[in-house]
C-alpha cells in the first residue's frame, strides 16, 4: 500500500466528512466544534489513519454516493447519539466491534491514566457504535477485517490512533505525554492539576 494513495484517500475523506459535519444543524447554531475544523480534520485524520485501503476506498464510496444523494452521515451519527432517531442498522457486528474497541480503549486507559481518562469510556463506545451505523455492507466488511487483523497481530487500534495524535500534537508519543502530564501533576499537588 502507497502512503501517497493512503494519504490521499484519508484526505478525501476528510474534505467530504467536513462538508457534512459543516452542514449539520444544531439545536441552538453552530457549535463551538463546527468553528474549529482544524480540530475535527485531526481527529478524522487519526481515526482512519490505521484503517486499510480497502476501508478507505469503501467509505469513500459511501460518502460520495451519500453526498450525491443530500444524505448527511455527520447528521445522522450526531441524531443517533442523542437518541433523536431510531437506529438505522442493526448489523450484529457493530456490537461486537464496540466490544472489542472498548477492551482496547480501557487497556489504554489503564497504561496511560494521566492521558486518557477513564470516564470518557461510554461515550466513546456509543459515539463508535453510532458511527459504524452508517456505513455501508462493504465499509463494514473491511472494518471488520481491520478489527480481527488487529487481533490476530495483537495490535491495539485505539493505542495506535492515541499515538498517532500525540504526533500531531507534538507529545512524540503516548509514553512522553503520560510522563510529562506525571511529572506535572506531582508538582502540582495541592492546587488543581491544568494538564
Amino acid at each position: 500500500m502507497s502512503e501517497n494513495t493512503h494519504e490521499n484517500l484519508i484526505n478525501e475523506i476528510i474534505d467530504l466528512e467536513l462538508y457534512m459535519f459543516l452542514a449539520v444543524k444544531n439545536q441552538g447554531g453552530t457549535s463551538m466544534c463546527q468553528e474549529r475544523p482544524e480540530s475535527f480534520r485531526i481527529m478524522r485524520e487519526i481515526t482512519h489513519g490505521v484503517l486499510s485501503e480497502d476501508f478507505l476506498r469503501s467509505y469513500r464510496n459511501d460518502l460520495q454516493r451519500a453526498k450525491e444523494y443530500g444524505r448527511n452521515f455527520m447528521t445522522e451519527k450526531y441524531a443517533l447519539m442523542d437518541q433523536l432517531i431510531p437506529s438505522i442498522s442493526t448489523d450484529p457486528r457493530i456490537k461486537e466491534i464496540v466490544a472489542v474497541e472498548s477492551t482496547w480503549r480501557k487497556e489504554v486507559a489503564q497504561k496511560f491514566p494521566q492521558t486518557i481518562h477513564p470516564d470518557g469510556h461510554e461515550s466513546f463506545c456509543r459515539y463508535l457504535g453510532c458511527e459504524l451505523e452508517t456505513y455501508s455492507t462493504s465499509t463494514m466488511n473491511a472494518y471488520e477485517i481491520c478489527v480481527k487483523n488487529a487481533q490476530k497481530e495483537k495490535q491495539n487500534l485505539v493505542q495506535e490512533r492515541y499515538e498517532l495524535l500525540m504526533v500531531k500534537l507534538g507529545h512524540g508519543s503516548l509514553i512522553n505525554c503520560e510522563s510529562n502530564l506525571t511529572a506535572h501533576h506531582s508538582h502540582a499537588i495541592g492546587k488543581p492539576s491544568d494538564a
